[in-house]
C-alpha cells in the first residue's frame, strides 16, 4: 500500500550530512579530533532526523488510509482516531449547553456511520506531550499497531530521551553545543550516529512491511 523509501532516503541524507560535518572537523592541522561543539551539534541533528521521520511517516500512513477509499467505520481503530481529530479539537470551543445536543452526537456519527466517507485529518500527529521522548514512540506504535519498538530500536532505545533532553537544552539556551559535546568521546558520537541510522532504518522497513497491505489500514470484511 505504501512505500517508505522516501523516508529511508531522507534519513540517509540527514545522517550523511552529520558524517560530513564530523569529517570536516577531523583532524585539524594540529591533529585534534572532532570538536566538542561538533559533537553537540551532531546530537541536535540526530534529533531533527528523528522528529522529521516520525511526523512525515505519520502523514504517509494517513494518506495511505485515505487512499483505501473506505468509510470511517471500516478503518482500523488506530486510523479511526484521526477521523475525529478536527472534531475533537473543536470540542474545546463548544459551549457546555451544546456538548450533548450537538458536538458529541456529531462526533459519534462521524466515527460510526457506515455511510460516512473517510474524514481522516492527514495533518494530524498523535502527540503525547513529551516532545518526542521514548513515550512518544510507544504511543505512536500503539496507535498504528507496530509491535515492540524497544526491539526495533534496540541499540538506541535507551538513548532517545537523552538526545531529546540535550537537543532541548541547546535549542532553549540552557546548554551549549560544547557542554553537550563534552559528554561524548569522538568514538561515542560516531557510534551513536551509526546506531541511530541503523535502528531507525530498521524501524522504517518494519513499518513499510506492515503497511504493505490494505488490512493494515482497514478492517477485513
Amino acid at each position: 500500500m505504501i512505500s517508505v523509501q522516501i523516508h529511508l532516503d531522507d534519513l540517509d541524507e540527514r545522517i550523511a550530512a552529520i558524517n560530513r560535518l564530523i569529517q570536516a572537523t577531523h583532524p585539524d592541522s594540529q591533529g585534534h579530533g572532532v570538536s566538542r561543539e561538533t559533537r553537540g551539534l551532531a546530537v541536535v541533528l540526530l534529533f531533527a532526523s528523528y522528529e522529521n521521520l516520525l511526523t512525515s511517516l505519520t502523514r504517509t500512513l494517513l494518506e495511505g488510509a485515505v487512499r483505501c477509499g473506505v468509510s470511517n467505520s471500516r478503518l482500523q481503530p488506530g486510523f479511526r482516531l484521526f477521523t475525529v481529530d478536527s472534531a475533537a479539537q473543536s470540542l474545546r470551543r463548544v459551549s457546555e449547553k451544546k456538548i450533548y445536543v450537538q458536538a458529541l452526537p456529531n462526533l459519534i456519527d462521524q466515527v460510526g456511520s457506515r455511510r460516512r466517507p473517510c474524514s481522516i485529518n492527514t495533518d494530524a500527529f498523535p502527540s503525547d506531550g513529551s516532545y518526542f521522548r521514548r513515550s512518544q514512540v510507544q504511543v505512536w506504535c500503539g496507535i498504528f499497531g507496530v509491535p515492540r519498538p524497544d526491539l526495533l530500536l534496540g541499540r538506541i532505545w535507551q538513548k532517545i530521551d537523552s538526545v531529546v533532553t540535550d537537543r532541548n537544552g541547546i535549542a532553549h539556551g540552557r546548554l551549549t553545543p560544547d557542554m553537550v559535546g563534552r559528554r561524548f568521546t569522538e568514538d561515542e558520537i560516531k557510534s551513536l550516529v551509526a546506531d541511530w541510522h541503523h535502528d531507525w532504518s530498521n524501524f522504517l522497513r518494519e513499518v513499510g512491511r506492515l503497511a504493505s497491505t490494505r488490512d493494515f489500514f482497514r478492517l477485513p470484511r
